[in-house]
């Protein structure tokens, strides 16, 4: 196992050489997530299944002065995760931070879910980041060092989303079954120098929700710290778990939702 210490002598959260891999990264979290990371220090590997908006957020990347490379790809194809592993090998010969992002939200009753739309939603928010992870894995294995953050839900620890009309079994188990996975890699890739670990959002405005901002906004009221949240609430949190300042954290499913949890 590698015994290398943070040096507190230096920045921790300094991600200059770093080369991180951001899914999902066109817009809403992913793109706050892939800038916070470039204004850390860090090259971006983009994925996202958008042409528009992936092209969009390499600009932003590019003017923040971080090398930047595109993978245009469904995270469901096959051969998306090695497609992800050689864009960054190409792009800076390492990977060190994972952050599997992209997913979909859903609000099916139990009494109604079917078989496909569970599936889709299995496929997307669990299969798909697994296979990314398990490829990554690999390599940052080899390499002795990495971070790997995947995207969760507070809604995982709740009976349905915004717990108020039920709703949500498909994503709230899938998001659960995420953070799940998160724990079972940590162990295995531990003795590697490697870390794997979660984030739960709560409510956050973002274009996922443009067809219902306004439901959204209503439950603003439960939300202990009394805004609602934006992706921008979950840059630093990234950065910890992707930085030295989080060497010693994994396994962990950390919740940032402005205190959701504590009303429940």
């Amino acid at each position: 196992m590698p015994l290398d210490f943070p040096d507190i002598s230096k920045n921790l959260f300094d991600l200059r050489g770093y080369c991180s891999v951001v899914t999902g990264a066109g817009q809403g979290i992913g793109l706050a997530l892939s800038k916070g990371l470039a204004n850390a220090g860090s090259d971006l590997v983009l994925v996202d299944m958008n042409p528009e908006t992936l092209e969009n957020a390499a600009g932003e990347i590019a003017d923040v002065g971080r090398n930047v490379s595109t993978v245009h790809a469904d995270v469901t194809a096959e051969d998306t995760p090695e497609r992800i592993v050689q864009a960054a090998l190409g792009l800076n010969e390492r990977i060190d931070v994972l952050v599997n992002n992209a997913g979909v939200m859903g609000y099916s009753d139990m009494l109604d879910v079917t078989d496909e739309g569970w599936d889709r939603m299995y496929g997307i928010n669990l299969r798909a980041p697994m296979r990314i992870m398990r490829t990554v894995l690999q390599e940052m294995s080899r390499a002795g060092r990495g971070s790997v953050i995947n995207i969760g839900s507070s809604w995982s620890s709740r009976a349905s989303i915004f717990n108020q009309d039920g709703g949500g079994v498909d994503y709230c188990s899938a998001k659960a079954a995420l953070q799940a996975l998160s724990r079972a890699a940590a162990q295995d890739v531990a003795p590697y120098g490697v870390r794997v670990n979660a984030i739960a959002p709560g409510a956050v405005d973002t274009p996922m929700h443009a067809h219902h901002r306004e439901y959204l906004f209503s439950y603003e009221k439960y939300i202990p710290i009394g805004r609602m949240q934006v992706a921008e609430d979950l840059v630093g949190p990234v950065i910890f778990l992707a930085s030295d300042a989080g060497a010693y954290v994994t396994g962990q499913t950390i919740h940032v939702n402005g205190g959701i949890l504590m009303v429940d």
